[in-house]
Order: C-alpha cells, then structure tokens, then sequence
C-alpha cells in the first residue's frame, strides 16, 4: 500500500471533502489526509490513493465514502471548553429564562450545539442547568431541550452511549461534577446520568443543509467550526444560524474565533472574558450597521448601545423580573 499521497491525488481529496463537507484542507495538510485514512485503506483492502478515490467515487467498498468523511470530520473536544461560556450561562442567561418561565412568559428554552463531537459541550450544559435548577425551581427538567449535531457517525455513536473513560473523562471536567452528574461503570469508565442525558437529542447533521428542519433556538454554540471553512461558507452557517435564532437569541463562537464581515443582524456583545452574539433585527436594518456592543437578556451590566426602546424596554422588564423572582 502506498503511505504518500501524490499531490494530485491530494487535491482530488481535498475536493471531495470540501463538496461533501464544505471542510477546507490546507496546501500543508497531507500528512493529516495519510494519517487519518490509512486505516482505512488498509482495512479494506485499497492499495493506493487513485483505487481510493475509485472507492470514493462508486461507495465500493459500501460505506466508504461515510467512513473517509468520519475520519477527517472528528475533531478534539473537552467538558465545560473555555469556561467563562458556561459561567455565563449559569449566571445570566438560565436565571432570566427562569424568570421568564415563572412568569409565564416561557414555556422551554432551546439550545443547538452544532459540530458537537463525542457529546461533551451538549452534556456540559445539561450538567450547569441540573445544578442550577437546584436554585431555580421554575427550572424544571422538562423545559430545556439541547439538540446537538455532527457529521461523524463515530462521534455521534460515543455521545448517545454517554460513557466515557480516561482522556475523554477527565479532560476539562470540574471537581465535584463526575459525583453529582456520572454513574460509575465498567472497566475505570463512567456514565452520564440519565437526567443529563434526557435533555440532549443527537442528530447526523450536515451544516450544508437547510436549518428549517432543526426548529429555532434561544442559544445557538457553533465553536470551532467555522474555522475549518472558507469565508464565503462561513457567511452562509451564520446566515442560515440567523434565521433559526429566536428574536434576541444568542450566538456561541470559540474564544478566538469572530464574526466575518458581511454578516448582518448580530450585534456583538461582550461581558467579561466573553464574546457572543445576539441576533439583533433592528441593528441590521440600520445602514452601515453590522456590529456593536449591546445589552442581553437578565445582563445589567452590559448596556444596549443603540436607543432602540423596545430592547431597552424588554431588557428592563426582564430585570425587574428577575429581582421579584430573587425575592
């Protein structure tokens, strides 16, 4: 079997994946392309990279295209990623949805977790609303739903079966939280509990395709995705993760990731070590507009930039909310 890929060969796979995937593989990214598909190759028979891309062609063997796509789509995850993302979500944004849902104006808060991996930013949410639901009763186990999405059947298969053990467990994993949120198992490995567990739906999903069908979110987390994407595709998600936003709804990217220019309807906000983005109708439609600092749901400290009176009126009415529930 051959263990180089030619530079032609490499460019033919390159586009294969970003026509399936939209992925975009760098001029230096070869070895990634050999290491990751070697076994691949070599498990089923498949000589060289020119009968690979034959396999590609015609799926013969069945369900090689699946399993090529699986293998350069897995990327490296940890619990509770960042950090200050799940601070703020304990602290700002799950206080006022049970403000609003004790108010009656809130019957469930919905949260997408796009590219989720192997399971462990969807779980890590579970796990922050389990423990603030504990100081929230309006909170109650049925009033979230998490949907988390990947391409990778192999990731997606290890995030249903919630298990996990060495690495993939303590990586990331607070003191405290592997009492409170696992079941021990078998062989050193432990499970998610069932509650956590209840409140996350897993779904093969490819961000190339229409967002109707996801339904729209209160929040939606899409780290670490978009850098994988050229800029044009980048602008199309964010798009498309617009529309599937509820008025007001926020917008998760990784610590260092931004939005691309030419990407209307966010306003960007910031609290702290935290960046997000709010999808915000009435910025967008003001020329020259695309970005600002504004306020956000149940966040006195972030102030609305722009003189719009409905936000400034909604955020205030969820802040007097919230300090009558306190009482």
């Amino acid at each position: 079997m051959a263990t180089t890929i030619g530079a032609r060969e490499f460019d033919r796979i390159r586009e294969f994946l970003e026509r399936e995937t939209s992925i975009s593989l760098g001029d230096d990214k070869a070895y990634l392309v050999e290491t990751r598909l070697s076994e691949i190759m070599s498990a089923h028979g498949i000589g060289d990279y020119g009968a690979l891309l034959m396999a590609l062609q015609g799926d013969r063997p069945r369900g090689v295209r699946d399993l090529v796509i699986d293998a350069m789509t897995t990327n490296e995850t940890l619990w509770f990623r960042d950090g200050a993302p799940f601070e703020l979500f304990r602290d700002q944004f799950l206080p006022a949805w049970a403000g609003e849902i004790a108010a009656g104006k809130r019957r469930k808060i919905r949260i997408w977790s796009a590219a989720c991996s192997t399971g462990q930013e969807p779980y890590s949410l579970s796990m922050v609303y389990n423990d603030a639901a504990r100081r929230f009763p309006a909170l109650r186990p049925e009033c979230l739903e998490i949907v988390a999405t990947d391409l990778s059947d192999t990731a997606l298969a290890t995030a249903r079966a919630g298990t996990y053990g060495g690495l993939a467990l303590q990586r990331g994993l607070p003191e405290g939280s592997l009492d409170r949120h696992f079941s021990a198992g078998a062989d050193g490995r432990f499970e998610v509990r069932r509650e956590v567990r209840d409140r996350v739906t897993f779904r093969k999903f490819n961000l190339k395709d229409s967002f109707i069908t996801l339904g729209s979110f209160d929040m939606v987390l899409a780290r670490y995705v978009l850098i994988y994407f050229q800029d044009e595709f980048k602008r199309e998600v964010l798009r498309k993760a617009h529309g599937a936003l509820e008025k007001g709804g926020a917008l998760f990217l990784g610590s260092s990731e931004s939005l691309p220019a030419g990407v209307p309807g966010y306003a960007m906000v910031r609290r702290g070590r935290v960046t997000w983005y709010q999808k915000a109708e009435a910025v967008a439609r003001r020329p020259g507009t695309e970005t600002g600092t504004v306020g956000t749901v149940g966040d006195p400290k972030a102030t609305p930039a722009s003189a719009d009176g409905d936000l400034a009126s909604l955020l205030k009415r969820l802040q007097d909310m919230n300090a009558q529930h306190d009482k």
